[in-house]
């Protein structure tokens, strides 16, 4: 438990439409607010992880307008975690898939949110007709280095 207590939930439901990616910062500084033992390094690589991912859903979403998405952010227990959920058809997605080259103009963000959290999962949960993303990275104790 962090020394803290738990964190409140931040939520954060629209549309996939760009002004819900605008929206994610600001969801962030409350959950920042929220969990100040968070430390910024850590921050920022969940921050840029789910951008990458939430991007993802906006840019490759059928009919953005029609697709309900969801974030859930939270803090606490010594981790960061966050959910995206959407309403879309199944994402086809490779998780270990290899950063593309310098010289490629796509395909870099699951390769750099793999990178930047612990835990990275998708899965389609058939039942809601939706895709589900976990995404979780550890928080370094105060003054030690983080685990991977």
């Amino acid at each position: 438990m962090d020394p803290q207590g738990d964190a409140p939930l931040v939520v954060l439901s629209a549309t996939a439409v760009p002004p819900w990616l605008d929206a994610l910062p600001d969801a962030f500084a409350v959950l920042w607010d929220r969990a100040p033992w968070v430390p910024a390094d850590d921050r920022l690589a969940v921050e840029l992880a789910t951008t990458e991912i939430a991007a993802n859903i906006v840019r490759h979403s059928p009919a953005p307008e029609s697709v309900e998405v969801r974030a859930e952010l939270d803090a606490g227990e010594g981790r960061v975690v966050v959910v995206l959920r959407d309403t879309a058809p199944a994402a086809d997605v490779d998780l270990d898939r290899a950063m593309p080259p310098a010289d490629a103009e796509s395909g870099r963000g699951l390769a750099l949110a793999r990178a930047c959290v612990d835990r990275l999962e998708h899965r389609w949960i058939a039942g809601t007709a939706g895709n589900e993303w976990l995404l979780e990275r550890r928080v370094r104790p105060a003054g030690g280095a983080r685990d991977r």
